[in-house]
């Protein structure tokens, strides 16, 4: 049975500060100069912001001036002190930082293409024809282009906090774990087998599960809304549960009702305890945990029932199940697929490893998608 699809969570762009480009002290080996200083002048334009233009016409800009920076000059050595690059931290803009350094700005630069992707995977209708299969692309490139951005930073005096080893892991996890969500929502529209779904409903849960675990945590602890936290702690919840209704649906039908009881118990308690804990999470995801939450207490009613009556079987504690078992069928982009010109105008790389989970399937936990 598909359920609606959920919200997921996009991220902001960093800010720029206008900055004042020189052929003769900067950019001397460049037959480019003038498109990439106008290229710079437009990323921090009002007209062009992120706010006011589509993600995929800022994420096209953002792309542009990253293969002119990169045409220009790619030596890593900083500038002078006359040119100074200032970004704004993505989530708490009020931080800034200020460097002359050419890695810095290309960081900065991947990071607002993730984010940009992000935008575009939020935005995509899951519910219409190859949604998913494009959210599920979108997702996986914005978490190889945060992975980026905080492996390009590794060699900078200091760093910024969205950037920062801690930071950058946290967004490559999440957007990852909406990436596997979007593998499950193919998954149980296809009508696949309730032990394959479950195995991918358990990794979305174990991502979201990381990515809560490095909010809660300095540096990050505070650093993120509130509204951040409680839906990806919810996410987590809703998933853990997805794999525990999914799973004891198999024991159903294998007759081994003591543990379906157990599992259902455990993913009841999860939504509870989660949904107690949380505040700000959008109402739709509160909805979506409230109907898993009935589907499972109504298989959990009808599994008491026939225990009492016919198996008699005990019901082993929570703490003696053994781990469900997980598949990931997401990964995050390399930075040559996130920087191609191809992906970008001619199709999404990414979308078609989206569409290839069925080979990852059939490989991993044998079952077919198509």
């Amino acid at each position: 049975m598909s359920r609606p699809p959920s919200p997921m969570l996009s991220v902001p762009e960093k800010k720029t500060a206008a900055t004042e480009l020189f052929r003769d002290r900067h950019f001397f080996n460049s037959a480019f100069f003038t498109d990439l200083r106008e290229a710079r002048a437009s990323l921090s334009a009002p007209s062009s912001q992120a706010t006011t233009q589509d993600a995929a016409s800022r994420r096209a800009l953002l792309l542009r001036y990253h293969r002119l920076l990169a045409s220009a000059r790619d030596d890593p050595c900083d500038f002078d002190d006359d040119l100074a690059f200032t970004w704004h931290d993505a989530f708490r803009p009020h931080l800034r930082r200020t460097a002359a350094s050419l890695r810095f700005e290309k960081a900065a630069v991947v990071f607002n293409v993730g984010a940009a992707s992000s935008r575009i995977a939020a935005a995509v209708d899951r519910a219409a024809e190859g949604g998913v299969k494009a959210a599920c692309g979108e997702f996986q490139r914005a978490a190889g282009a945060f992975r980026a951005a905080g492996e390009m930073m590794e060699g900078e005096e200091e760093d910024t906090v969205d950037m920062g080893p801690e930071a950058s892991a946290m967004l490559e996890r999440l957007m990852l774990a909406q990436a596997q969500e979007c593998c499950f929502e193919r998954a149980l529209a296809a009508g696949t087998s309730s032990a394959a779904c479950s195995k991918v409903a358990k990794q979305a849960a174990l991502y979201y599960e990381e990515a809560y675990a490095s909010l809660v945590i300095p540096p990050l602890q505070n650093h993120f809304e509130r509204s951040w936290v409680a839906h990806i702690l919810l996410k987590a919840a809703l998933f853990n549960a997805e794999a525990s209704y999914r799973y004891a649906i198999e024991l159903h039908e294998k007759t081994e009702i003591g543990e379906e009881i157990a599992r259902l118990q455990f993913g009841i308690n999860a939504i509870v305890d989660a949904k107690k804990a949380v505040r700000g999470a959008p109402g739709s995801l509160y909805d979506a945990a409230s109907r898993l939450e009935q589907d499972m207490n109504q298989n959990l009613e009808r599994a008491l029932n026939e225990n009492n009556r016919i198996y008699l079987l005990r019901v082993p504690a929570a703490k003696l199940l053994a781990p469900l078992p997980a598949a990931s069928l997401v990964r995050s982009a390399s930075l040559s697929e996130i920087l191609d010109v191809k992906t970008e105008t001619e199709g999404n790389v990414l979308n078609d490893r989206a569409g290839e989970c069925t080979d990852a399937i059939s490989t991993t936990v044998n079952w077919d998608l198509c």
